[in-house]
């Protein structure tokens, strides 16, 4: 089961989510589900993400944590890991992926290494491997949250001088864009 769900109906719901069933996911899942018996399910938690793939969609998926409400972050550090912490203790639990326990299942070692190919590994097989493994593959820990656990108020809605938009007073006297910290260059014609 992952957070009171079959394996199969989980991974329906990442389809219907995702797109497709990606093996991070459904490690992903595994996770939250660890996470969530270790603090509490009925604990009120915020989540933190340490990778930009597939983690994200597990949280959302599982917990009412959205990067909309603002009460899961990503914090793109290259790790596969997730902590689920109570919002007014900080107290919280670290699940990660634990390379000394993928060693024992080659298939999901060497696809997470990037050491074989998708077409030398097909997805069936790496998802029938972590079917198998399950929860053998994670390790957790229990932790305090110590930065990154306050949550993002919007600030006072404001126009911009310069382009007339309006933005979050807390940007400063002008929108980011108009500071050049924009992510875009207007083209014209």
């Amino acid at each position: 089961m992952i957070c009171g769900r079959t394996e199969t109906e989980f991974m329906d719901e990442v389809k219907k989510f995702h797109g497709f069933v990606a093996p991070g996911l459904l490690i992903g899942g595994y996770m939250v589900d660890i996470a969530r018996k270790k603090i509490g399910e009925n604990v009120e938690a915020d989540a933190i993400v340490e990778s930009a793939h597939c983690l994200p969609d597990a949280v959302q998926i599982l917990t009412p944590c959205t990067l909309g409400n603002g009460w899961l972050k990503v914090l793109n550090l290259g790790k596969f890991a997730i902590t689920l912490f109570d919002r007014h203790t900080f107290k919280g639990c670290r699940v990660y992926l634990d390379l000394k326990k993928l060693e024992a299942h080659p298939n999901i070692y060497n696809w997470y290494m990037g050491l074989v190919s998708k077409k030398d590994l097909p997805k069936e097989i790496l998802i029938g491997a972590i079917l198998e493994a399950k929860k053998d593959i994670l390790s957790s820990k229990d932790i305090i949250v110590r930065q990154h656990g306050e949550r993002n108020k919007k600030s006072k809605v404001i126009v911009c001088g310069k382009c007339n938009e309006a933005y979050f007073a807390s940007q400063g006297d002008l929108c980011l864009a108009c500071q050049g910290k924009d992510y875009y260059e207007e083209i014209t014609v």
